[in-house]
């Protein structure tokens, strides 16, 4: 890609996956006014996702890990 400059103000996880979302943006043609706000706040959502190291696909079957390491546990009284 020729010049991606995208600058990072901070070090959050939100203002790295809005440099994320510029630089697919650029990548989709959408940087000139192309996107709508539907796009935009999806596609950033997948962005900041991505930052935090979700994974979408694998939600579900880390919800089945948790229920399965609870199984043949002794519950612990208060």
């Amino acid at each position: 890609m020729d010049g991606l400059d995208i600058e990072i103000e901070g070090d959050s996880e939100p203002a790295v996956a809005l440099a994320l979302l510029k630089i697919v943006m650029r990548a989709e043609g959408k940087d000139e006014g192309g996107a709508n706000a539907d796009w935009i706040l999806s596609t950033y959502s997948r962005c900041l996702a991505a930052v935090v190291g979700f994974d979408a696909a694998s939600d579900s079957d880390a919800a089945e890990d948790d229920d399965d390491e609870d199984e043949g546990e002794e519950p612990t009284a208060s």
